[in-house]
């Protein structure tokens, strides 16, 4: 097990099952899997059958108390658990010296998000988040395009997903899901986690947000299954940002207009026009009415399904984990703060009507996260 990294997975569900799987079948290069938390008789014989290639049995653990008791059982945890959890478990494991990747959000509110980077900080361990979508090719792409300046000056940006379709069969799946005191919110901190990740990673922080959010809009609850998001930039950048969990057909669409440029992005097909002249130099100068001068050429790229990328984002935690170098992480945790501020921000715009400046103050939003919170069990939910 030389230069293999030992984790101890906490959070034995759809997906940090797939994880444990993934481990053990020996798909994650550089890890090996030396402990789970199992907490019921169910999962507990699960958990017994797993056997790294190695021929190596993971530790199998009651609670996450008795795993905290033998850490030098495990180099790094990797938390699946319901969203509120994190940042108390992540914080443990820093503070015992672990290393941790952690399942989107880091937690519910920007509050705990810096609370969990801090200690990372403050124990020199390496955070990782589990924002796979970043290895995507099609926003490798886009995020290349950006980088280099090739569509010019940023002008407007609108995306609408509504990939995330969900029944009430679903969201009564967890006790937990879909409410402010089990999950911090809906849809926008839950399937939009990805979304707002990709949004501030190839866009960066707007300076302020307003947000129309009709709540329980295809559900009898009180959180978000529908929300729309006016964003304001430096330099007149508009952008407006639509998530909705309640729409049958599948749609994903990222529109990107610069001054040299146009991007526009359905699924998994990515159109690139690029302008013969700057736009906005063009509009200034040209003796002409209109695009008469202007030629515009279309290229058209067409991306392969393929399978998620989680075992290339476990296996960039265990190179950063080994190599001591956080600099190579893909979405390293103190990212996380970013998509928390838009989730908090939009919710508390919808809360009191208003525009909202970013940075929000992380107290001012959970005194009034507290309120909706003590509403919702006044509700009998």
């Amino acid at each position: 097990m030389e230069n293999k990294v030992r984790a101890a997975l906490i959070g034995v569900g759809v997906m940090g099952k797939k994880y444990a799987e993934m481990i053990v079948q020996g798909k994650v290069q550089g890890m090996v899997l030396n402990a789970v938390v199992a907490r019921r008789p169910e999962i507990r014989e699960w958990a017994e059958k797993l056997l790294n290639t190695d021929g190596t049995k993971p530790c199998v653990y009651a609670n996450t108390d008795e795993l905290f008791e033998q850490p030098d059982n495990y180099d790094a945890v990797i938390i699946v658990t319901p969203h509120k959890t994190h940042p108390e478990l992540a914080i443990k494991a820093f503070q015992l010296g672990k290393h941790v990747m952690c399942d989107k959000p880091a937690g519910v509110t920007i509050g705990q998000a810096a609370d969990m980077t801090a200690a990372s900080k403050e124990y020199k361990r390496i955070y990782a988040m589990m924002f796979h979508q970043r290895k995507y090719p099609k926003y490798l792409k886009i995020k290349d395009i950006l980088d280099s300046g090739e569509i010019g000056r940023l002008e407007r940006i609108m995306l609408v997903n509504s990939r995330y379709y969900r029944t009430a069969h679903y969201h009564a799946s967890g006790g937990w899901r879909s409410s402010w005191n089990g999950e911090g919110g809906g849809a926008l901190i839950n399937q939009g986690a990805h979304i707002l990740d990709i949004w501030q990673w190839l866009f960066g922080m707007p300076e302020s947000i307003y947000a129309d959010i009709p709540f329980g809009k295809y559900n009898d609850f009180n959180v978000d299954d529908e929300a729309t998001i006016y964003m304001r930039y430096p330099e007149n950048l508009t952008a407006v940002f639509m998530l909705t969990t309640g729409e049958a057909v599948w749609e994903e669409r990222l529109e990107i207009v610069g001054s040299r440029g146009r991007l526009l992005l359905e699924d998994d097909t990515l159109h690139i026009w690029r302008y013969s002249a700057d736009s906005e130099e063009y509009i200034k100068n040209e003796q002409v009415n209109s695009r008469e001068n202007l030629s515009i050429n279309e290229e058209v790229i067409s991306f392969e399904k393929a399978e998620e990328p989680y075992t290339e984002m476990l296996e960039n935690f265990a190179e950063a984990v080994v190599s001591g170098n956080e600099q190579i992480l893909t979405a390293p945790g103190e990212e996380a703060i970013n998509q928390l501020m838009l989730t908090n921000s939009a919710y508390y715009s919808a809360w009191t009507g208003q525009r909202v400046t970013l940075p929000i103050d992380a107290e001012l939003y959970e005194a009034e996260l507290r309120k909706h919170c003590e509403m919702e069990k006044g509700y009998g939910l």
